[in-house]
């Protein structure tokens, strides 16, 4: 009998890639096509594999026992831009698309680290080869402040050497160890007398008794008890696949960058606190163009605070040389005001007047300029009353909200004072506790004034038509929560944990925080701004002395629809 035109293909399937291989045809009237012969193949259950998913992306493995959930991946650009992602609960990661050129990888966190490597990104792609974590004996060198800070008990003797000794940088192993020595009670001595000899404008008060201090570090700060510290915890599950931080080196590594701001023109200002200038970060490209703002270069600005008015002028305050500067930043002018006192913190009433703080004045005063004359009227705020012992009381954190009330914390007078700009009515509120440091403001738009607690890890709201005070509690009293970020776009609080080396965020809906581990050691932050056009929070490492200063951005990606 004649055949009817009828055959049968043998086939296997390459898992390797998306084709198939015939293995042997018997007669056929009509011959299988390679895609015919696909479908058949999927048919009878052979898969093609899948390719391989876009952008830069790998896998960690960890020792047995431990895990490689949480870790942090740092891709780091010829032009010295970090990118960091960490890794799901199996270890996975992905940074997304990337531009192409060669980056240095790092992974580490918890404990754990893997040599340094690199990434070859082409096509914006980059399949990263499986990363073996193993852990790190040296993990002592990059712990948070807050750890070390969490071996000193609790109380008012703790609360004090956070507010007199962390204000300006951390206190981690680089400081609890000399030459690799373990600071004894003479150190420790030593320590604080330098401090005293270069605290030229006198902040550290003089009922700050050193010798008993020492003794107290030295006592708590053993070989003991530095024994018992762990790693740090990694990123919550949660977080770990919706974080993406850029770090961005500034244009000189022994400048300080102090505060920020979001321009309009979608720009990052920055102060540069030593060199007299302000930096406009271009977050596209990393480039940096500079303005001089300080007309006595012979003196050292110290600019600090900053803000745009709403003719897109920006605003910003040089503490050295007691002064406002406003500057046009399509020209690169500006011009300068002298206001007879050392300015902290900048706002803008609702006519458009710069109002500022004494950072180091006797008594609380806060001051405004009349930008048409150049005078500056001083305005005395209600006082916490502190003994000449105590030392100044350290307005600190200001911020005129949008009815034209003025809110000011007292760092060290540990209050809150309100200031009426249109009757002049004043009130000062203390604290709910001794001493817990209030910091740098953020304004909601139910009226809450926000303020960290530097020295409870605490973060706290007053309701200004209640006039009460509520806290919410980190759970770590030495994280030294510096400045506070309201962020419009999600309706969050943000806080920075200058000891922590990590952000925190209040969840607007459930009060719960989250914390998000900063790739850079120590992460000492002192000032946040949230982008209202994309929920970003950008800060800047600026720990004093000068330790890796950088400008970073974070972005957090919605959480999945369950």
């Amino acid at each position: 009998m004649a055949a009817r035109g009828f055959g049968l293909a043998f086939f296997f399937c390459d898992l390797t890639t998306p084709r198939v291989y015939t293995m042997g045809v018997f007669p056929m009237k009509t011959r299988l096509t390679a895609t015919t012969m696909l479908v058949i193949s999927l048919l009878v259950g052979c898969k093609s594999e899948t390719p391989p998913p876009e952008g830069v992306a790998g896998r960690v493995q960890a020792p047995t026992g431990a895990s490689a959930a949480g870790l942090m991946v740092t891709l780091k650009a010829a032009n010295g831009i970090e990118t960091t992602v960490f890794t799901g609960a199996d270890g996975s990661f992905s940074a997304g698309k990337m531009p192409d050129g060669t980056y240095g990888l790092q992974v580490h966190g918890a404990g754990l680290i893997a040599p340094a490597g690199t990434v070859k990104v082409a096509g914006g792609n980059a399949v990263v080869p499986p990363v073996t974590v193993a852990a790190d004996p040296d993990f002592l060198k990059s712990l948070p402040s807050a750890d070390w800070m969490a071996l000193l008990p609790d109380g008012p003797m703790k609360r004090e050497f956070i507010l007199n000794c962390t204000s300006c940088h951390e206190i981690g192993h680089g400081r609890v160890f000399k030459e690799g020595k373990l600071r004894d009670a003479s150190l420790w001595l030593a320590a604080i007398k330098m401090m005293r000899a270069m605290d030229v404008y006198k902040l550290i008060p003089p009922d700050f008794t050193d010798d008993e201090y020492a003794a107290w570090l030295a006592t708590n700060l053993s070989a003991e008890r530095i024994a018992t510290l762990k790693p740090s915890a990694p990123i919550a599950p949660a977080l770990a696949g919706r974080v993406r931080i850029t770090e961005y080196p500034v244009p000189d590594a022994k400048e300080l960058p102090h505060d920020l701001v979001v321009g309009p023109d979608g720009k990052i200002w920055v102060t540069a606190f030593w060199f007299n200038q302000i930096w406009a970060l271009d977050p596209a490209t990393g480039a940096y163009r500079k303005y001089d703002v300080n007309q006595k270069p012979e003196v050292m600005g110290q600019v600090r605070a900053l803000t745009f008015d709403r003719d897109g002028k920006l605003w910003t305050v040089l503490g050295g040389t007691q002064s406002l500067v406003k500057l046009d930043t399509a020209t690169g002018k500006y011009q300068t005001f002298s206001v007879g006192m050392y300015p902290h913190d900048i706002s803008l009433d609702s006519k458009g007047n710069p109002w500022i703080n004494d950072y180091f004045a006797g008594q609380e005063r806060v001051g405004t300029l009349d930008p048409a004359t150049g005078r500056t009227t001083v305005v005395m705020l209600p006082s916490a009353n502190l003994p000449a012992s105590a030392g100044p009381p350290l307005p600190y954190g200001m911020q005129v909200d949008a009815k034209d009330r003025l809110w000011s914390t007292q760092l060290a007078g540990n209050t809150l004072a309100r200031y009426e700009i249109a009757t002049g009515k004043a009130k000062a509120y203390p604290l709910p506790e001794d001493n817990v440091g209030p910091r740098r403001t953020a304004l909601a738009p139910d009226g809450g004034v926000w303020m960290g607690e530097f020295n409870t890890g605490r973060l706290t709201r007053f309701d200004p038509e209640t006039e009460q005070f509520t806290r919410y509690d980190t759970g770590r009293s030495s994280v030294g929560l510096y400045d506070t970020e309201y962020n419009p776009k999600t309706g969050d609080l943000w806080a920075g944990g200058a000891l922590s080396d990590s952000l925190w965020r209040l969840d607007a809906k459930t009060k719960r925080f989250d914390e998000i581990p900063l790739p850079t050691a120590p992460a000492y932050m002192r000032h946040l701004a949230a982008d209202p056009k994309t929920g970003d929070i950008w800060t800047a490492y600026s720990s004093l002395p000068t330790a890796v200063p950088k400008v970073v951005r974070v972005e957090i990606s919605p959480a999945s629809a369950p």
